[in-house]
């Protein structure tokens, strides 16, 4: 589907139907649903729920309700199916569980979020937030610029703001910020905290679907193991390369640091110590974010070891499925036999085989042979002048590694049925010249093997490049990449 225009009304409507957060904000009974979710996990501070807990909390709640007029006659086990099938709740076993676990989905946590947002606050910290997009913005523009003069400039300013501080400090002239800078800022780490902790059941959530995806390929799809595991683990691959993967996997590695934890502990406990904030503690979530965020990654870490065990059970599945397949077909022989031996047929020549059987005996390979170590002769080696090595020729290499422009394709196909190369190209401009292109038609060639691609040399399609300040144009035939 092409991208969304939020000033179509078709579109508009489209995103309305289909989006579970807003089909949960529109139902009858939504302040049921949103009070009882928020209650047991936003402020239990619970990311799941046994079903017979979570069963018996929405008992009590129904109960209360209920007295005297009975709003909500169904029973509680009901409305939890419910807002399963319907995708507010995810109902799961985990392994030798007794009974399933209830968690929030994305989509409920973005509509807690989003709701939790109209109320009112007392004031709006409106000089953090553009404190914060200053920062970000100089931070962007430092990060990317290759200009040495703005970047030790920058660097010279934070210097003497740095000195005129520590200069200040040492003569006891200590700036402390004041009651509503602090409980600006406070806010903002907490809203941040939150939205954070609610990505990560979309990061979990697409490992799901890829999961899903395997299995489903594993199903339908009459393939041979190898190409099976060849379009899972491009699929996986995939989700790791793209922004929110590496943004993961960063985030993981952070975490992980021992430091990075004890520095986290320490500004929490400061944090409370201040008068400010010392009445927000009890139903603040910044002092368990540690604890959430190492939770939350570990949930994302055990759907990829899931996803693994999905794997290595297929391939013990397909195995026997083949082994039981070559002793029916060992057995038909035989009775064939059987019933020929007493006239055999007379012609040598009674049955063919399609191809050459390839044969692979263990005598067949030769004895070890250990490498040989090269001897280098350091004799008579003399001392050279580096200003005769042509050393461009170090910066002239050119690489078109397939991988990466596979991982391109499959990025922009995210959402999508298909994708020419043509728009592949117009949305990654072609940056090492007709080599990236070629490399670009190999790939599809490859896959139109696989049914995933389509080359239509009847249609041909012009496709743009710059280098060297020049604009090149080539015609190949229309190929499109399908999903």
């Amino acid at each position: 589907m092409d991208s969304i225009q939020f000033s179509r009304v078709e579109d508009v409507d489209f995103v309305l139907s289909r989006n579970k957060a807003v089909r949960l904000l529109r139902k009858e009974h939504a302040p049921l649903i949103i009070a009882f979710l928020w209650g047991s996990f936003k402020e239990q501070h619970r990311q799941t729920y046994p079903a017979g807990e979570l069963t018996t909390r929405l008992s009590d709640l129904l109960f209360s309700i209920n007295d005297p007029e009975p709003r909500f006659p169904r029973p509680a086990r009901y409305y939890l199916e419910t807002w399963t099938q319907e995708g507010f709740l995810r109902q799961y076993y985990e392994e030798q569980a007794d009974e399933a676990t209830f968690e929030l989905t994305p989509a409920t946590e973005r509509a807690l979020l989003w709701i939790t947002e109209l109320e009112q606050t007392s004031f709006v910290g409106a000089e953090s937030r553009l404190l914060q997009v200053f920062q970000l913005l100089r931070d962007l523009a430092l990060g990317t610029t290759q200009d040495k003069s703005l970047r030790l400039e920058q660097l010279r300013a934070e210097k003497e703001r740095l000195e005129r501080e520590i200069e200040a400090l040492e003569n006891d002239e200590i700036q402390r910020l004041d009651s509503t800078r602090v409980r600006e800022q406070y806010f903002l780490i907490e809203e941040a905290a939150a939205k954070l902790l609610s990505d990560f059941r979309q990061i979990e959530e697409n490992f799901r679907l890829l999961n899903a995806k395997a299995r489903e390929e594993q199903i339908t799809k009459a393939a041979s193991r190898g190409a099976i595991l060849d379009d899972i683990f491009d699929a996986q691959d995939a989700i790791l390369e793209t922004d929110q993967g590496r943004t993961f996997s960063a985030f993981w590695a952070f975490l992980m640091n021992q430091q990075r934890q004890d520095e986290l502990d320490e500004w929490t406990r400061q944090l409370f110590t201040l008068p400010e904030l010392a009445q927000l503690r009890r139903r603040s979530a910044i002092p368990r974010l540690k604890m959430s965020l190492v939770t939350a990654g570990d949930r994302v870490n055990k759907t990829t070891d899931r996803l693994v065990e999905q794997l290595r059970r297929f391939l013990q599945s397909r195995a026997a499925l083949e082994n039981k397949r070559v002793a029916q077909v060992i057995t038909e022989i035989e009775q064939l036999a059987i019933r020929v031996k007493e006239e055999p047929p007379n012609d040598k020549r009674f049955f063919a085989i399609e191809h050459q059987p390839d044969v692979h005996l263990v005598m067949d390979r030769g004895p070890y042979e250990p490498p040989q170590a090269p001897r280098l002769i350091t004799r008579g080696i003399q001392t050279g002048r580096g200003q005769m090595v042509p050393t461009h020729t170090l910066y002239e290499q050119l690489y078109i590694d397939p991988a990466e422009l596979r991982g391109r394709i499959k990025t922009l196909l995210r959402g999508r049925d298909q994708i020419s190369l043509q728009e592949v190209v117009e949305a990654i401009p072609i940056e090492k010249g007709l080599s990236e292109l070629v490399a670009y038609f190999s790939i599809a060639t490859d896959w139109e093997g696989k049914h995933k691609a389509v080359i239509r040399r009847e249609r041909r399609q012009r496709l743009f490049y710059t280098q060297a300040e020049e604009t090149y144009f080539i015609e190949l035939p229309e190929t499109i990449f399908m999903a």
